[in-house]
């Protein structure tokens, strides 16, 4: 149920002195490549317990990403998350970290417990702000390039289906000129999809989930998916966090450019699925329009 040295790392001890493990299917794994997530609990005969959190990767088969589940540079590629734990790269604190890993397995990669207690994005923002920069692009294969170009690219949005807000089909009608505007700016090592719903708090850091989309992407995009999950302005924090690594313009630019485009490509998902808006959404969205 659990490899050998996946269990002596989580517990210390061999696999005679478990007592029994007790498995929990669990929600919200919406990665592409997520093909399951399960929580095992260890209970050791000692009476001591220790769980681990089992992620299991698959590549898409459907939709109209399925083509890049192979390709090592596109962000939806299978196997960018057990590679990236294997490797060594991801963040380890003390500030933004990745969940501990306690072993890669093929396509199965067993992560620490990181709890349900919801980050402090202000925080979150000045610790993204100073791993940013201070790590370079690594020179790996796996890397994924600007996810946001490589999903416009194959997203044509019919707005005439939906009843949309003017203002949301005027910024994706820019989506050549910012994702121009994207290309132009430096480019950083970046998480891909740092939205609060994967933020979680430990202590004083902050443990960032799901790895899959880890890419070289232009800075401020990570920045802008942190700003759009919360409806929050996080630019001061992050620069306060990078800490003149940055020129301020760059930042505010790729935040801006990405916090429209995948915010009124997302107005569109909510409106062609029945969903909600949340309230300003949009107006949020148009006062960040560069």
């Amino acid at each position: 149920m659990l490899p050998d040295p996946v269990l002596q790392s989580l517990t210390g001890r061999p696999p005679a002195d478990v007592a029994d493990i007790d498995e929990v299917a669990l929600g919200g794994g919406t990665g592409a490549a997520t093909a399951g997530l399960t929580r095992l609990t260890v209970r050791l005969r000692d009476g001591r317990e220790a769980t681990v959190i089992r992620k299991e990767c698959q590549p898409l088969t459907s939709g109209r990403h399925r083509h890049g589940a192979t390709d090592p540079r596109h962000w939806a590629y299978w196997r960018r998350e057990p590679l990236a734990y294997a490797s060594g790269l991801l963040p380890s604190g003390p500030g933004l970290r990745a969940p501990r890993c306690h072993g890669v397995v093929d396509e199965v990669v067993y992560l620490e417990d990181a709890g349900a207690t919801p980050a402090d994005v202000r925080t979150a923002a000045r610790q993204l702000g100073a791993w940013q920069s201070g790590v370079g692009l690594p020179d790996v294969p796996w890397l994924g390039g600007h996810q946001l170009a490589q999903r416009v690219a194959v997203s044509e949005l019919d707005w005439s289906a939906v009843d949309a807000d003017e203002r949301a089909v005027r910024l994706w009608s820019r989506r050549d000129e910012l994702l121009a505007l994207l290309a132009a700016l430096p480019r950083v090592v970046s998480h891909g999809d740092f939205h609060p719903l994967n933020l979680r708090a430990d202590g004083s850091d902050t443990v960032a989930l799901d790895w899959g989309t880890m890419s070289a992407a232009p800075v401020g995009a990570d920045v802008a998916h942190l700003a759009l999950g919360a409806q929050a302005d996080v630019l001061d924090d992050y620069l306060a966090g990078a800490d003149g690594a940055f020129s301020r313009d760059d930042v505010d630019a790729g935040c801006r450019a990405t916090l429209v485009l995948v915010g009124a490509s997302r107005v569109h998902w909510m409106l062609t699925t029945g969903a909600s808006l949340p309230p300003g959404y949009v107006d949020f969205l148009w006062a960040h329009r560069p």
